[in-house]
C-alpha cells in the first residue's frame, strides 16, 4: 500500500470505530445462548463461529478486544473490513475461496491448534451466493476437531440495504439488539480418515438449514412484536 491509501484507511478505520460505537452504545443489547459458549470454553473445545455476511456490522462490535481471527478476503472491501476489525482488537486472517484460500486455511489451522484462537467465518462470504455455505468451514472443523457455532443478530429498528447481494443490515440508533448463539454443530465421526465430498454437501445443507432457522427465530422476535403493535 502506498502512503496515500494508508492514510485513507487509517482515517476510515478511526471514523468507522466512532460510528459503530456511537450507534451500538445507544442500543439495548440482549444475548441469547451465551451459556453454550461458556460450556464449550470450560471444556476447552475449539470453536469456529459462522455467520452470514449481512451480519458483519454488529459482529465486529460483539467480538471487540477478543483477539478473534475473522477470515476476510483480499478484496478492497475486505481490506476495509480488515482494518476496522483490527481497530476493534481482532486479528484477521486474509484469504477466501477466490484468492489466497489455501494459505488462509493453513493460518486458521495453526491458530486453532497452537493458539486456541476463536475463528470467525462468514459462511456465505465474501461474495455469495446469499446463504450458501462454502466447503472450507466443514473441512476446517474436521481437521481441527472443532465445533461449529452459528450466530446471528437482529434489532427492533434496522436499515436493510436491499440492493447489496447480502442484504446488509445496519442497526439504527436506540434499537433493541438481540444477538443469538445457536446450538453447536457437531460433525459425525469420520470414516476411514477421509473427507467424502458427498458428506460435505450433506453437512453444508444441515448447517445452512440450522443457520436459516436461527436467523428466522431471531428476526421473528421483532417482526412479531411489530405486528402486534400495528394490530393493537
Amino acid at each position: 500500500m502506498t502512503s496515500i491509501p494508508r492514510v485513507k484507511f487509517f482515517v476510515l478505520r478511526k471514523i468507522s470505530r466512532l460510528v459503530i460505537n456511537a450507534i451500538v452504545k445507544t442500543c439495548r443489547i440482549h444475548i441469547t445462548g451465551e451459556e453454550i459458549i461458556t460450556d464449550l470454553k470450560h471444556k476447552n473445545i475449539p470453536i469456529i463461529y459462522v455467520f452470514w455476511h449481512r451480519h458483519i456490522f454488529f459482529t465486529i462490535y460483539r467480538f471487540k478486544k477478543t483477539s478473534a481471527r475473522p477470515l476476510i478476503s483480499h478484496s478492497r472491501d475486505g481490506e476495509i473490513v480488515s482494518q476496522i476489525a483490527e481497530e476493534f482488537g481482532m486479528n484477521p486472517v486474509r484469504g477466501s475461496s477466490s484468492g489466497g484460500g489455501a494459505r488462509a486455511f493453513l493460518k486458521l489451522l495453526k491458530s486453532i491448534q497452537t493458539e486456541q484462537s476463536d475463528i470467525l467465518i462468514t459462511a456465505d462470504g465474501p461474495k455469495g451466493p446469499l446463504r450458501e455455505i462454502k466447503d472450507g468451514t466443514i473441512i476446517l472443523a474436521r481437521k481441527t476437531n472443532s465445533v461449529i457455532v452459528p450466530f446471528c443478530w437482529y434489532c427492533s429498528r434496522v436499515k436493510i440495504f436491499k440492493k447489496t447481494w447480502d442484504r446488509f443490515i445496519l442497526p439504527l440508533p436506540f434499537s433493541h439488539i438481540t444477538f443469538s448463539y445457536g446450538e453447536p454443530f457437531l460433525l459425525p465421526p469420520q470414516k476411514k480418515g477421509k473427507i467424502i465430498n458427498q458428506n460435505i454437501e450433506i453437512l453444508k445443507k444441515q448447517l445452512q438449514e440450522r443457520m436459516i432457522r436461527l436467523e428466522q427465530k431471531t428476526e421473528d422476535i421483532y417482526q412479531k412484536r411489530d405486528s402486534k403493535t400495528r394490530s393493537g
